[in-house]
């Protein structure tokens, strides 16, 4: 009889806990037969997060103490003890300190047992060049020595470390079930309603947005168009000062950090959904509008590259200006608006996590 193998799948990461979108991987890996076997942290993204796993009946080790960047011998203690007693061969971390503990378990096992390591680059600092690149470096080679199979979650991300493009297996990630709708929305048509979630930060860049629709009001006096823009983090009342400066606070909404039901709901009173950041490891804000039948105007970064077709899925934007010009090209347009979300609908499927999880089985457990 073919020996299964048993996969150990971390599914917290650090000062978070076990977090809501690992919760959600671990469940489709689970369900689709993978012989799994899960290890978190005590904490907690979202409440309740520890009684679903329980209740589902999944099996899971809690160690305390697994997200915080100390008490490594324990930790890694710990992780051998439950590396031996479930007989794992494929071992699933998510970040570097859950690499540096996995690495030193395998050094300690070397002649006992061979195991098989599995990386999803989930995030590097990229808003600085300098950093980077440092990052990069520091991480490339991290990932070179020590792990057999890297997950990238689109080509934007591979290409930023191609020279381990050996290893590199490209699959996105998933997105909770409650976003596929059971039927098209169709989008409002009062004007462009613009959505665009994301923390407060520098990289993420709101004040294009502000600007580029407070020069698009003035050009086109359009009178119906809104702009929402969901979060927190310490660049909002800059942003809200910004808005008021250019005088579109009345047409701009700040509604602060909001669930993921809510940005749905947010998303589902919008024709538009836009993403300004500098760069992404993946973009769900690309993504959620995009499953949800809406038209997605992005700059080049994360998913947007291998989704969006210009004119025909979305838009493409590299500054203030070009995006007046599209905000001005399709705000007297909303059939062809209502067309591409179509379409985009139509191909949501990509990104149920019941698809991802039979092309993960396929690619890593074998």
């Amino acid at each position: 009889m073919r020996h299964m193998n048993k996969l150990l799948f971390f599914t917290s990461d650090y000062s978070i806990g076990l977090s809501t979108l690992l919760t959600d991987q671990l469940f489709a890996l689970y369900r689709t037969g993978i012989n799994i076997y899960a290890v978190t942290g005590d904490k907690e993204q979202e409440p309740g997060l520890h009684k679903k796993l329980s209740n589902a009946g999944i099996p899971i080790t809690c160690i305390s103490g697994l997200d915080e960047h100390r008490n490594f011998w324990l930790l890694s203690t710990k992780i051998a003890s439950v590396i031996k007693e479930q007989g794992i061969d494929i071992i699933h971390v998510q970040n570097n300190w859950q690499l540096a503990l996995v690495t030193f378990v395998r050094l300690k096992l070397l002649f006992k047992k061979k195991l098989k390591v599995v990386y999803t680059l989930h995030a590097f600092r990229h808003n600085s060049p300098l950093k980077s690149i440092i990052a990069q470096f520091v991480i490339g080679v991290a990932l070179f020595l020590f792990v057999n199979k890297i997950i990238c979650m689109c080509n934007y991300l591979k290409k930023k470390f191609h020279l381990l493009s050996s290893k590199i297996i490209i699959l996105p990630l998933g997105i909770t079930d409650s976003f596929f709708t059971e039927e098209y929305v169709t989008p409002p048509t009062n004007g462009l309603q613009i959505v665009f979630p994301a923390q407060f930060r520098k990289g993420k860049n709101q004040e294009i947005l502000i600007s580029a629709f407070a020069k698009y009001i003035n050009e086109t006096n359009d009178t119906l168009s809104t702009l929402v823009l969901p979060g927190s983090g310490p660049l909002l009342e800059q942003m809200k000062k910004l808005a008021k400066s250019l005088q579109v606070e009345k047409r701009i909404l700040f509604p602060g950090q909001c669930t993921r039901e809510e940005i749905k709901e947010w998303y589902l009173k919008s024709n538009i959904g836009v993403v300004a950041s500098n760069c992404e490891t993946f973009g769900q804000s690309i993504v959620e509008p995009y499953i949800l039948g809406r038209c997605v105007i992005t700059t080049r970064v994360g998913i947007a590259i291998d989704i969006i077709k210009e004119g025909e899925s979305g838009f493409f934007f590299s500054n203030e200006d070009s995006l007046v010009s599209i905000l001005k090209t399709i705000y007297k347009a909303p059939d062809f608006i209502n067309k591409i979300g179509i379409r985009n609908f139509h191909v949501r499927n990509l990104f149920r996590w019941e698809c991802i999880a039979q092309k993960y089985k396929q690619l890593i457990v074998g």
